[in-house]
Protein backbone atom coordinates (compact mmCIF):
# COMPACT_ATOMS: atom_id res chain seq x y z
CA UNK A 1 0.00 0.00 0.00
CA UNK A 2 1.91 3.00 -1.44
CA UNK A 3 -0.50 5.34 -0.89
CA UNK A 4 -1.86 5.26 2.86
CA UNK A 5 -3.53 8.76 2.76
CA UNK A 6 -4.97 8.36 -0.66
CA UNK A 7 -6.92 4.75 0.49
CA UNK A 8 -8.34 6.82 3.47
CA UNK A 9 -9.55 9.79 1.89
CA UNK A 10 -11.39 7.40 -0.44
CA UNK A 11 -13.17 5.81 2.00
CA UNK A 12 -14.20 9.06 3.29
CA UNK A 13 -15.45 10.29 0.37
CA UNK A 14 -16.97 7.22 -0.02
CA UNK A 15 -19.12 7.65 3.09
CA UNK A 16 -19.93 11.37 2.14
CA UNK A 17 -21.55 10.12 -0.90
CA UNK A 18 -23.35 7.30 0.42
CA UNK A 19 -24.66 9.99 3.49
CA UNK A 20 -25.62 12.49 1.10
CA UNK A 21 -27.17 10.14 -1.29
CA UNK A 22 -29.45 9.00 1.76
CA UNK A 23 -30.31 12.80 2.69
CA UNK A 24 -31.28 13.58 -0.86
CA UNK A 25 -33.22 10.65 -1.55
CA UNK A 26 -35.11 10.91 1.68
CA UNK A 27 -35.91 14.78 1.97
CA UNK A 28 -35.04 16.69 -1.27
CA UNK A 29 -36.07 14.26 -4.49
CA UNK A 30 -39.58 14.57 -3.49
CA UNK A 31 -39.35 17.98 -3.81
CA UNK A 32 -37.92 17.27 -7.94
CA UNK A 33 -40.82 15.28 -9.01
CA UNK A 34 -43.74 17.08 -9.82
CA UNK A 35 -46.96 16.92 -8.19
CA UNK A 36 -48.68 15.12 -11.41
CA UNK A 37 -46.40 12.45 -11.03
CA UNK A 38 -46.57 11.72 -7.19
CA UNK A 39 -49.22 8.96 -7.73
CA UNK A 40 -48.44 7.30 -11.06
CA UNK A 41 -45.84 4.33 -11.49
CA UNK A 42 -43.42 6.52 -13.22
CA UNK A 43 -41.95 7.82 -9.08
CA UNK A 44 -39.81 5.25 -9.09
CA UNK A 45 -37.85 5.69 -12.79
CA UNK A 46 -38.48 9.54 -11.99
CA UNK A 47 -36.58 8.82 -8.33
CA UNK A 48 -33.95 6.23 -9.78
CA UNK A 49 -32.62 8.91 -12.73
CA UNK A 50 -32.84 11.58 -10.34
CA UNK A 51 -30.41 9.42 -7.90
CA UNK A 52 -28.01 8.51 -10.91
CA UNK A 53 -27.58 11.59 -11.61
CA UNK A 54 -27.07 12.82 -8.59
CA UNK A 55 -24.34 9.64 -7.89
CA UNK A 56 -22.78 10.11 -11.12
CA UNK A 57 -22.43 13.83 -10.52
CA UNK A 58 -20.66 12.56 -6.96
CA UNK A 59 -18.19 10.06 -8.44
CA UNK A 60 -16.84 12.62 -11.35
CA UNK A 61 -16.18 14.93 -8.65
CA UNK A 62 -14.43 12.58 -6.57
CA UNK A 63 -12.64 11.21 -9.90
CA UNK A 64 -11.72 14.47 -10.80
CA UNK A 65 -9.92 15.17 -7.22
CA UNK A 66 -8.09 12.08 -7.29
CA UNK A 67 -6.47 12.82 -10.65
CA UNK A 68 -5.38 15.42 -9.06
CA UNK A 69 -4.08 14.03 -5.89
CA UNK A 70 -2.03 11.63 -7.87
CA UNK A 71 -0.69 14.23 -11.10
CA UNK A 72 2.13 14.87 -9.07
CA UNK A 73 3.68 11.22 -9.21
CA UNK A 74 6.37 10.41 -11.80
CA UNK A 75 4.49 7.35 -12.95
CA UNK A 76 1.95 9.13 -15.16
CA UNK A 77 0.22 5.66 -16.29
CA UNK A 78 0.30 3.88 -13.06
CA UNK A 79 -1.26 6.89 -11.10
CA UNK A 80 -4.01 6.90 -14.46
CA UNK A 81 -4.55 3.13 -13.42
CA UNK A 82 -5.14 3.36 -9.90
CA UNK A 83 -7.49 6.52 -10.48
CA UNK A 84 -9.73 4.51 -12.96
CA UNK A 85 -9.49 1.36 -10.55
CA UNK A 86 -10.78 3.63 -7.84
CA UNK A 87 -13.73 4.73 -9.40
CA UNK A 88 -15.37 1.60 -11.28
CA UNK A 89 -15.17 0.46 -7.30
CA UNK A 90 -16.44 3.60 -6.22
CA UNK A 91 -19.07 3.14 -9.26
CA UNK A 92 -19.86 -0.36 -8.13
CA UNK A 93 -20.04 1.04 -4.04
CA UNK A 94 -22.28 3.29 -4.88
CA UNK A 95 -24.89 1.92 -7.31
CA UNK A 96 -25.46 -1.02 -5.15
CA UNK A 97 -26.10 1.60 -2.73
CA UNK A 98 -28.33 3.67 -4.89
CA UNK A 99 -30.11 0.51 -5.33
CA UNK A 100 -30.75 -0.46 -1.75
CA UNK A 101 -31.80 2.78 -0.94
CA UNK A 102 -34.58 3.42 -3.48
CA UNK A 103 -35.61 0.23 -3.09
CA UNK A 104 -35.95 0.27 0.58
Amino acid sequence: MRHPFYTILNVIYQAIICWILIILNAYYNELIIPENLMHSPEKAWLKILIALTEGVTMLMIVYVSNRVALSDTADDLRSKRIVNRTGKIQLIITACFMIAVILN
